[in-house]
C-alpha cells in the first residue's frame, strides 16, 4: 500500500488515459496519409471496449498475442489487452510458420489477434502446428474462418468505461521477441516500470512533447516500434501509422501531416535520399530525425542535414535496452561512426570478452559491451537459464564489441556472435546454413554478411555443391519452402566454390575466410 507521497510510476495502460485527460481533442493516432484518425480522448474510449470485450476471454495476467501489421486497429487492440490487465506481445509477422508456433505455445496466450494480412498465413500454415488451447481469434478484417471474431463484435454492445483492473510498475506489461542464435526467439519480459522509463527517456533524448507529429513506420514485433510507440503514450504526441514501407507514402505523410520527426534505419533513409520524389515533396516542418539500428556514414549523414532536416542524432538501442545517443551537436563526419555517450540512467562499460562486467579493458581496446539500464527485461519466458546467461547482477552482455575513444565516444566494431543486421534485422547464420546443408545437391554452406549499401548487410551464401548443376535460384526457393525460415533471413547472393570451405584450427566452419572464395552468381 501507498502512503502520502509515495507513487508508483503510471502503468502503460493508463497513459492513454493521462493524455486524454490532459489533451483530450489533440490527435493521438492516424493510419497513413489520409486514413482515420482518433484522438486521445476517442482512442482511451475505444481501448477500454477493447478491454472490457477481452474480459469475455481472459483474466488478469493471461496473455494475448498478436500477428499484425503496425496499424490503428493493432494499437488499440495493445492497449485494450494492457486496460484488460494483461501481458500483449507481438510476434514477427514475417517470421517462418515454426518459429511463430514457437512463440505462441511457449507464451500460452489466452486469445490470438491477426489481421487481413496474416489471418491467411495463420490459418494455412500456424494453427495445426500449435497445441495452446485459444480462447479467441480476434481478426482486424472481416472473418474468414469461422473461429474468427472481428474486433466490431468484440466492442460491440460494451462500455467505455474503464475496467477495475489493478496493475502495478513491477507488473509484466509486454513480452518482446528476439533472434536467437539457434534460431528459437526469446522472450524477454518487460515491466511497466521498465517501459515507462524507456518511454520517458526518449522523451527527453528525442525531444518529443505534446506539440510532436511522428510517423511509426516499424513492424509492432519489433523493440522500434516500441521506440516510437512508448514517448507517444509518454508525451501525448500525435503518431500516424504507415503499415508497408514505401518511400513516396512516407513522404507524403510528411508534408500532409506536417510531421516533426522521424525515425529510420540508415538503409531507408537513404533510400529516401536516392528517391526523385524528395524534390516533390516539402518536409520543411521536420524539426528533427534520428538515425538507429546500423552505423550511419559521413555522406549520409551530410546529405540528410542538406536535404532533410539539419539536426541529426543517432541513437545505438537494442530489444533489451535503450543505451546510447549521439546528439546532433555531437554528431560531426570526424565522429560519424560512433553510437554516442550512454543516455541518462545507463552505465556501459567495455570488457574483455568472456570476462565479467569488472573486467574493463584500456580505454581504446575493443571489447564486449556490457549495459547496466532502468529498461532492461527481468526475464526471459520461460528461460531463466537465458536469463542467467544474459545478465549478471544487473548488467547486460550485449554480444557488441566496440571501443571507447579518448573523449568517451563508443564505436561498435561488430559482434562476438557473427550476428548480421541486414535492414535493421537481427539474422544468425546457423539455421540458414542448417536448411543449405539439407539440400541434395549441398555438401556445405557458410552464411556470412557483406556490407551493402541497401541492406547494411547483406545475408550471403558461400556454397560449395555436391551436384554442379544447382543453381542460387535452386536454393532460393529451397529456403523459401522452408517452415523453419522466413523470407527475411534467405540469402541475397550465392557464391559456389569448388573446393572444401575454410575451417578454424579447431575444426570450426571459419565463416569470415569463406568471404575470400567464390564467384558470383
Amino acid at each position: 500500500m501507498q502512503h502520502g507521497s509515495e507513487h508508483d510510476v503510471p502503468a502503460i495502460r493508463d497513459l492513454s488515459a493521462i493524455a486524454a485527460e490532459n489533451n483530450p481533442n489533440g490527435t493521438a493516432f492516424g493510419t497513413g496519409v489520409d486514413g482515420r484518425t482518433m484522438t486521445w480522448e476517442e482512442f482511451d474510449r475505444e481501448s477500454n471496449r477493447v478491454a472490457n470485450g477481452l474480459r469475455e476471454y481472459v483474466a488478469q495476467g493471461d496473455r494475448v498475442a498478436m500477428l499484425c501489421q503496425n496499424s490503428l486497429d493493432h494499437v488499440s487492440l495493445w492497449n485494450g489487452a494492457l486496460k484488460a490487465g494483461c501481458t500483449v506481445s507481438n510476434l514477427h509477422i514475417r517470421a517462418s510458420p515454426n518459429t511463430v508456433q514457437h512463440c505462441i505455445d511457449e507464451l500460452r496466450p489466452r486469445v490470438l489477434v491477426v489481421d487481413e494480412r496474416t489471418a491467411e498465413f495463420f490459418e494455412e500454415r500456424v494453427r495445426e502446428k500449435i497445441s495452446t488451447d485459444l480462447a479467441a481469434v480476434i481478426t482486424l478484417a472481416d472473418p474468414q474462418a469461422d473461429y474468427e471474431q472481428s474486433k466490431a463484435d468484440l466492442i460491440e454492445g460494451q462500455s467505455a468505461a474503464e475496467p477495475d483492473v489493478r496493475v502495478n510498475e513491477d507488473d509484466l506489461a509486454a513480452v518482446l521477441w528476439t533472434s536467437g542464435t539457434t534460431g528459437q526467439p526469446k522472450g524477454w519480459c518487460f515491466t511497466n516500470r521498465a517501459l515507462y522509463l524507456r518511454g520517458s527517456t526518449l522523451v527527453d533524448v528525442a525531444e518529443v512533447n505534446r506539440s510532436s507529429r511522428q510517423p511509426n513506420t516499424f513492424t509492432p514485433s519489433f523493440a522500434a516500434w516500441y521506440s516510437v510507440m512508448l514517448p507517444a503514450l509518454v508525451s501525448g504526441a500525435e503518431t500516424h501509422f504507415l503499415s508497408n514501407w514505401d518511400v513516396e507514402t512516407y513522404l507524403d505523410m510528411i508534408e500532409e501531416h506536417e510531421l516533426t520527426t522521424g525515425m529510420l534505419v540508415p538503409t531507408m533513409w537513404r533510400e529516401i535520399l536516392r528517391s526523385d520524389a524528395l524534390e516533390e515533396h516539402d518536409v520543411s516542418s521536420l524539426d528533427a530525425i534520428t538515425s538507429a539500428g546500423e552505423v550511419l556514414d559521413a555522406t549520409t549523414l551530410r546529405n540528410l542535414r542538406e536535404k532533410l532536416c539539419s539536426d541529426v542524432k543517432n541513437m545505438y538501442a537494442a530489444t533489451e535496452s535503450f543505451s546510447t545517443v549521439m546528439q546532433n551537436a555531437e554528431l560531426n563526419e570526424e565522429r560519424v561512426e560512433s553510437v554516442g555517450k550512454p543516455v541518462p540512467g545507463v552505465r556501459l562499460r567495455i570488457v574483455e570478452e568472456g570476462g565479467s562486467y569488472d573486467d574493463v579493458v584500456p580505454q581504446g581496446e575493443v571489447g564486449e559491451l556490457v549495459i547496466n539500464a532502468p529498461d532492461a527485461p527481468v526475464w526471459a519466458w520461460g528461460n531463466t537459464q537465458k536469463t542467467d546467461a544474459s545478465f549478471e547482477d544487473g548488467w547486460w552482455y550485449s554480444g557488441d564489441l566496440g571501443y571507447r575513444s579518448e573523449d568517451g565516444f563508443i564505436y561498435l566494431e561488430g559482434r562476438s556472435d557473427l550476428m548480421i543486421l541486414s535492414k535493421g534485422i537481427k539474422v544468425y547464420p546457423a539455421p540458414i546454413e542448417e536448411r543449405l546443408n539439407e539440400h541434395p545437391g549441398v555438401e556445405e554452406a557458410a552464411i556470412v554478411g557483406v556490407k551493402d549499401e541497401e541492406y547494411g548487410e547483406k545475408v550471403t551464401a558461400y556454397v560449395n555443391r555436391s551436384d554442379p548443376d544447382v543453381t542460387a535460384d535452386d536454393l532460393d526457393d529451397w529456403c523459401i519452402a522452408s517452415d523453419n525460415l522466413s523470407r527475411m533471413e534467405r540469402p541475397r547472393t550465392y557464391h559456389f566454390v569448388d573446393e572444401p570451405l575454410p575451417r578454424t584450427a579447431t575444426g570450426k566452419l571459419d565463416r569470415l575466410s569463406a568471404k575470400q572464395l567464390g564467384d558470383d552468381e
